[in-house]
């Protein structure tokens, strides 16, 4: 080789510091980066799996979420409905006791009205009773008289005035 011009000792010397070299960038290097890159890969596929598992968590808290949401405004509904049925019960009672102490009332009314002119009549009968029994007394005391009609019914008139 030394026509070549290649001394073969520095050749050799020169392959195997080469070598070496390589060799300590492999040891020294490499390896440690390489392994910095795999723990780094491997933290973001770790990381991607735990993504994935908070999205799905947060599916399934969704879908409970949406599931909870549609149950408490079915409740809601059915609460009110309940109330508004209650609140048309009690207002037909209510309505109803009113028509009943109005019947009631207007039964006591009409008892009492009808009783006021039972007395009415009672008290004028009696007055008739007794403005017939005067004026009947004074007609036989003026027709034993004789001369008195006229004066006998305008007393009974003015007496009939002063009683009312």
């Amino acid at each position: 080789m030394e026509a070549l011009g290649i001394n073969l000792n520095l050749f050799l010397a020169q392959l195997i510091n080469f070598g070496v070299v390589v060799g300590l960038l492999w040891v020294l290097l490499y390896k440690p980066v390489q392994k910095m890159l795999n723990d780094r890969t491997a933290r973001i596929e770790a990381s991607l799996r735990e993504a994935d598992q908070v999205k799905q968590q947060l599916a399934y808290a969704k879908r409970d979420y949406d599931a909870e949401i549609a149950r408490a405004r079915q409740e809601a509904a059915a609460i009110v409905a309940q109330a508004q049925d209650r609140a048309k019960a009690q207002e037909a009672e209510i309505i109803a006791q009113a028509r009943r102490e109005a019947d009631r009332l207007r039964e006591e009314a009409r008892t009492q009205a009808a009783q006021e002119r039972d007395q009415m009549l009672r008290e004028a009968k009696g007055q008739i009773a007794e403005l017939v029994t005067l004026t009947a007394s004074r007609v036989l005391n003026a027709e034993l008289k004789a001369s008195g009609h006229d004066k006998l019914i305008a007393e009974s008139l003015a007496a009939l005035e002063r009683r009312n």
